[in-house]
């Protein structure tokens, strides 16, 4: 499938970076006049007014899914992902609003609704001591449809949930992410992220609109991330809305939140791994509504290279585990209890020494600011983000002559300015910006060196519109028969002097207990990975700009593109439970890896492909306040074409192309801390958490492909002397006859349990102290990774590992 090109040509003359920027802001301006005349003369013939703001916990966490409601005139709303409320139409006057969520005390305050005026009201909630079986995660209780949101091909996960899972050392969101419906995780030692037929490049990571160009670890069990700083994290695996840009695949939005506005929190953490501490509060007195000052710093080291030889001397036949991290985060906010500034930084560093067959290092530094404002003289909500970040890695292989090395540092920045109609309906339209630029060099066993150095910028404008129908039922209450969700990408390419139009669509059907969802969309990205989609152990993640020449091309530019198709049921079937299936396809209609083939200085450094993924999934999700059970199957099938110039074009199954995929995750807990003071009598406990908590996840992976051995011989290089090279006196390589059938072979199926047992107390109710014996590869599965051809051995996975965390929360 093609979609129209359009070239960056107006009125004859090319776009510049510049150029296109100012037209950019042009169009948003104008638009936004547009909008704010269109409310103001819809408000001076209805004289009415509206009441908007943010409803947060004391901390200033926004609390998703509160109502704001007005008996006096029967008026209410619910807040957004972001803890924004907006109560439209209303008749000036002066009234009582109540703000409430489950959990939390009703907090009443008086505001008053001038004709054509925007009262903003922000309301802060305090906790309350409740014990119910039901469970809110992310304002959504478990097992009841969204009825006004177009969730389809989102997962959200918050961090109780991350917390869930049985780890090798500390929670971790890598080790969640692998069990949701559509990834794929090639290997514990070096294995990469696929989801639903993308390549790591294909996937964009974002932490708080910030582009993170590594967000994991080599060892593929643990992210950059600690999850106690983690508000929340929506993947969406397929069909992405028009916020979204320059990937193909799927976004991963991470969302992290505030320090505490109220009190001096902090944890310190050891296990056989890693230690870790994080320390938050505020920064004088707390302001009013959650408001104030507040910070938060967070530190985790991993020293498993020292540690591992020690407690695990049966690993890699006695040399342990060669991997080290060190992960720094810290963030400041200011906050005045509906409009907040936060500033935020980060760095990373990541090393592995495994001598044969390859040592590896990365950092990763960067850092930014975000705000968000309602401004109290007009309707819209405004927020913005600007970051820069850096990312350089160095590889040095025993099969290659000389060391790769890559690295990429840019920018990157959103302006954003939504609404919201009749309390549900919403509409945002915006600007993303971003520059960056790159460092490449390769040489290949043929002597061949690839290199590339190049800066690029590019601009994006975007518009998004929430519609949200609602009937009469015979009982005279409204129900959300259905969401559509329209959104359109402009994304300009500078080096390629082209913008690519991206309409995209999402929309949901409701019926009692029932929803039919749908998605699609047309995608591009400019980046390219500096690894082949071919190779077992993708240590290496470099990364590359869109070549300006690429040979073979089935478009008149050298982007990658693609298109999704997405449809989904969802359903209610007993309280609690949670049922989905989804179908999903995505088409690559252009696609560029690095020709590893290449023989002769004619060949081209790169080669076109094109791609197909598609499969279905069935998830299953039962969660109360003691049990918690999540559940998946999956079937998918992705290949790749190549040699398209030929008249006997090649299609091979990718590595990461895994047929058949199942999850289980299960929690129970028991035994609640009852607090009893002389005075007061039955107290809160300052820790949410159960005495006793016992899990285990078990995965289930059908074999990865992989390209058979036929045989070995000498390899002569003249890489020092070319012609002139003595033959008679050179020690030639191992060289490998692979054979003809690219991926042909398959490894045998992956499975692997693993279990967590928890303990805590309660000190003073000041401090929580908790112990946590967990274990992974409980019956210590041999799971192949790869077959290791110059020692003619298998590698295996991660075998049984136990360990022990010791955590304290004050």
């Amino acid at each position: 499938m093609q979609w129209q090109f359009l070239p960056a040509c107006v009125s004859g003359k090319w776009l510049t970076f510049a150029r296109m920027t100012r037209l950019v802001m042009k169009a948003l301006g104008h638009l936004g006049l547009l909008l704010g005349l269109l409310w103001a003369g819809a408000g001076l013939l209805a004289q009415t007014g509206q009441v908007r703001g943010t409803v947060v916990n004391l901390d200033g966490e926004p609390l998703v899914g509160a109502t704001v409601y007005i008996p006096a005139l029967k008026a209410g709303a619910y807040t957004n992902e972001e803890g924004i409320y907006s109560l439209n139409k209303l008749e000036p006057g002066t009234y009582e609003a109540l703000a409430f969520y489950f959990g939390y005390d009703t907090l009443r305050q008086e505001v008053v609704v001038e004709p054509n005026g925007f009262a903003t009201v922000g309301f802060a909630l305090e906790e309350r001591l409740v014990y119910t079986n039901e469970v809110e995660i992310l304002g959504q209780k478990t097992g009841e449809i969204q009825k006004t949101q177009v969730d389809i091909g989102v997962t959200s996960i918050s961090a109780p949930e991350i917390k869930l899972m049985p780890s090798l050392g500390s929670a971790d969101l890598a080790q969640f992410l692998q069990v949701l419906p559509g990834v794929v995780f090639t290997g514990d030692q070096g294995g990469q992220l696929y989801i639903r037929g993308g390549t790591p490049i294909q996937n964009m990571v974002l932490m708080d609109d910030m582009i993170l160009y590594s967000p994991f670890h080599s060892i593929g069990l643990f992210s950059v991330f600690d999850p106690d700083y983690i508000r929340k994290v929506d993947v969406y695996s397929a069909a992405f809305p028009g916020k979204f840009g320059g990937r193909i695949s799927s976004i991963m939005d991470i969302k992290t939140r505030n320090g505490s506005f109220s009190k001096f929190k902090g944890k310190l953490e050891l296990n056989n791994f890693s230690a870790s501490a994080l320390i938050e509060g505020p920064l004088g007195k707390p302001g009013q509504n959650g408001g104030g000052v507040s910070y938060l710093l967070s530190a985790r080291n991993n020293f498993l290279d020292q540690t591992s030889t020690r407690l695990y001397p049966y690993v890699n036949n006695g040399d342990g585990l060669p991997f080290n991290f060190l992960d720094l985060y810290g963030k400041l906010t200011l906050s005045d209890g509906v409009n907040y500034a936060s500033f935020f930084g980060f760095s990373h560093t990541d090393n592995v020494n495994y001598g044969f067959p390859a040592d590896i290092g990365w950092d990763s530094y960067g850092g930014g600011g975000n705000f968000q404002l309602l401004p109290s003289g007009a309707g819209a909500i405004i927020s913005g983000t600007f970051a820069y970040s850096q990312y350089a890695t160095a590889l040095q292989s025993q099969s290659e002559t000389f060391p790769r090395r890559s690295s990429i540092q840019g920018f990157n920045g959103t302006l954003k300015v939504g609404y919201i109609f009749n309390s549900v309906d919403e509409f945002a339209f915006g600007t993303t910006f971003l520059g960056f630029s790159t460092d490449y060099v390769f040489t290949n066993s043929f002597g061949f060196r690839t290199t590339q150095q190049a800066s690029n910028t590019e601009a994006a404008v975007f518009a998004n519109y929430k519609k949200v129908i609602q009937v009469n039922t015979t009982g005279g209450n409204k129900f959300e028969r259905a969401v559509i969700e329209p959104s359109v990408r402009a994304h300009f390419y500078n080096n390629q002097s082209s913008i690519q139009i991206e309409p995209r669509l999402r929309a949901k059907l409701n019926f009692p207990g029932l929803s039919f969802s749908f998605g699609t969309g047309l995608y591009s990205q400019n980046l390219l990975a500096a690894v082949s989609d071919r190779d077992v152990v993708n240590l290496f993640q470099g990364f590359l700009s869109a070549p300006e020449n690429l040979a073979y091309r089935v478009r008149n530019n050298t982007l990658q593109t693609a298109y999704h198709f997405l449809g989904g049921v969802e359903a209610e079937i007993v309280p609690n439970l949670s049922t989905t299936v989804e179908g999903w396809y995505k088409g690559f209609t252009q696609l560029t890896n690095i020709n590893r083939d290449k023989i002769f200085a004619e060949d081209p450094d790169y080669i076109t492909e094109l791609g197909e993924a598609y499969g279905w999934d069935v998830i299953l999700k039962y969660n109360t306040r003691k049990t918690y059970f999540y559940a998946n199957y999956g079937w998918a099938k992705v290949t790749r074409t190549d040699r398209i110039q030929t008249d006997n074009p090649r299609t091979y199954p990718p590595i990461f192309d895994r047929r058949h995929t199942a999850n289980v995750v299960a929690a129970y807990k028991t035994g609640t801390f009852d607090l009893v003071d002389s005075e007061r009598g039955r107290i809160k406990p300052k820790f949410d958490d159960n005495k006793w908590e016992f899990s285990i996840r078990w995965s289930l992976g059908s074999g990865f492909p992989f390209t058979q051995t036929q045989g070995y011989f000498e390899k002569l290089t003249f890489l020092d002397n070319g012609a002139q090279t003595d033959l008679a006196t050179q020690n030639g390589l191992l060289g490998l006859i692979l054979a003809s059938d690219l991926n042909g072979g398959r490894l045998p199926y992956y499975h692997r349990l693993d279990a967590s047992a928890r303990r805590r107390w309660v000190i003073a109710n000041q401090m929580l102290l908790e112990l946590n014996l967990s274990a992974i590869n409980l019956y210590n599965r041999k799971n192949i990774f790869y077959f290791d051809r110059v020692r003619f051995a298998p590698v295996y996975q991660l075998p049984v590992m136990p360990n022990l965390s010791v955590t304290l929360r004050y």
